[in-house]
């Protein structure tokens, strides 16, 4: 009787470890769960419309990007302009980018209107977000600003001077910068960019920004934002 309950012991434990193998052997590979990255939205710090001559106006908004892992390559945005009685009056639109960390301004001009816009709301489209790891900025920069009244006889009624400075190893297609004037209460009273194309590496090129029409409010100080799209040169981020 003994040997028998043996036996049927032995069975048991054999049988229970070929179905243990069994089931490690050919049990379902586990899937690991990939917990996306938390991507935050864009903010808009401000947004304005601007008196740029007779019935023509220009508009400009800040805004910053939370995200010091992820830039985006690409957005679309919107301006929707709005009078006193808030009837839409025009709504431009364009594309941009911005680095990981970045605070920048969009400058949108030569927006032709027969009122006065009361109202400016900024609209952002989906970006385009792209990984950067660890991004420390790149070495594009600028130096000797200056700003002002323009010289008798110029035409301009305001001026910024400066030189973009492309520190970088590699030609640089196109260069945006972008100027905002405040008054002395810190609130911005006009805005203006412009495009520099083909800065070569190690350029310091001197360029500038002016207005040919007064706007309203004392200027007091100016700030200006240097900035390219990285993705258009991906060995800036070696990418």
């Amino acid at each position: 009787m003994l040997k028998k309950v043996f036996i049927a012991v032995i069975y048991v434990a054999v049988f229970a470890g070929v179905g243990t193998g069994g089931y490690f052997l050919f049990r379902p590979t586990p899937v690991p769960i990939i917990i996306p990255p938390t991507i935050y939205p864009m903010e808009i710090i401000w947004s304005k419309t601007f008196s740029a001559g007779s019935d023509l106006y220009s508009v400009s908004a800040k805004i910053k990007n939370p995200n010091t892992n992820f830039g985006a390559s690409n957005f679309s945005y919107t301006f929707y302009l709005y009078d006193e009685s808030n009837n839409l009056l025009a709504s431009p639109a364009g594309e941009s980018y911005i680095w990981p960390g970045e605070s920048k301004y969009i400058v949108l001009g030569g927006i032709n209107l027969l009122k006065n816009p009361t109202k400016t709301q900024l609209q952002l489209g989906e970006p385009v977000w792209r990984e950067v790891k660890n991004f420390k900025g790149i070495a594009l920069a600028l130096s000797n600003m200056g700003y002002g009244k323009g010289q008798i006889g110029s035409g301009k009624s305001f001026e910024i001077n400066f030189s973009a400075n492309n520190d970088t190893p590699y030609n640089l297609a196109k260069i945006d910068v972008s100027s905002v004037v405040f008054d002395g209460n810190g609130s911005p009273i006009a805005a203006a960019s412009t495009l520099l194309e083909n800065l070569k590496s190690k350029e310091n090129r001197p360029a500038g920004i002016a207005w040919f029409s007064s706007f309203s409010g004392t200027p007091d100080s100016v700030d200006l934002t240097i900035t390219t799209n990285l993705w258009e040169t991906p060995e800036l981020i070696g990418q």
